[in-house]
């Protein structure tokens, strides 16, 4: 039996007092943690846990302290706490949709000291196993978390193998067309309000929790396959007419 392990270190390392005491809890229940004089070290030698377990008691006191914005980890945590029943006494919360890196991102958001926290992991195994090695970055600030692997870059290789240098475009044949950035909606209000529409539009009484929920919405409210069909039919025309090009 083979033993599979996602050894992974935070950088830089952390400062104490820009850590709540539920972000506190729940890092050093994913991590393991060495203590410096103002600031936390976080990796793990074996693997990040998707698991917390934390003392009701404790938890409740620590919400009591806690901004709860929508969909974040302490509203996830007050969710399981409402929902607990009367003889539990521990509390289980699982990371694998919110995890490690949203408590971070909410760390860089209130720290002047981080403009970015990195996290960076190697895959090994205990045999030589062919899915059992490799490794990822996961960069975050104050406005994206992104990710990447030794797959994404195998197949960025294997693309500039095939198509030199029209290969760096990223996606192993996905492209990205089109992305919602909160940051274009927060420039998008301060535009509307120096115009003066809609009225009474006041950029700085929108929270950044506004736009996150705002965009949220609008994702799920808008389907773009009529679109989607249109561009790839031109994709398509300009395709053949390429061809058509250097056969000629």
């Amino acid at each position: 039996m083979a033993d599979y392990y996602s050894q992974t270190v935070v950088q830089p390392d952390i400062p104490v007092d820009a850590i709540t005491p539920l972000e506190l809890a729940l890092l050093t229940g994913i991590y393991e943690h060495e203590l410096g004089d103002a600031s936390i070290y976080f990796f793990a030698s074996e693997g990040p846990s998707g698991i917390v377990w934390l003392d009701i008691t404790e938890l409740r006191a620590m919400l009591a302290d806690e901004i709860i914005a929508p969909g974040s980890i302490a509203g996830m945590a007050r969710d399981k706490l409402d929902a607990a029943g009367p003889e539990e006494v521990e509390i289980e919360i699982d990371l694998s949709d919110l995890g490690d890196a949203t408590i971070f991102q909410a760390i860089v958001r209130r720290c002047d000291q981080l403009d970015h926290v990195t996290i960076t992991s190697g895959w090994t195994c205990s045999k030589m196993r062919p899915d059992g090695f490799g490794g990822g970055v996961t960069v975050v600030t104050a406005d994206h978390i992104l990710s990447s692997s030794t797959s994404e870059m195998e197949y960025r290789l294997l693309d500039r193998c095939e198509y030199g240098e029209l290969g760096c475009a990223p996606g192993h044949g996905s492209h990205v067309l089109l992305r919602l950035d909160e940051a274009d909606v927060r420039q998008e209000i301060i535009t509307m309000a120096e115009v003066g529409s809609p009225a009474g539009a006041d950029p700085s009484a929108v929270t950044g929790e506004d736009i996150r929920m705002a965009c949220l919405k609008a994702v799920e409210a808008t389907d773009l396959a009529v679109q989607h069909e249109a561009i790839a039919a031109i994709a398509a025309r300009a395709a053949i007419a390429i061809a058509g090009q250097r056969s000629a």
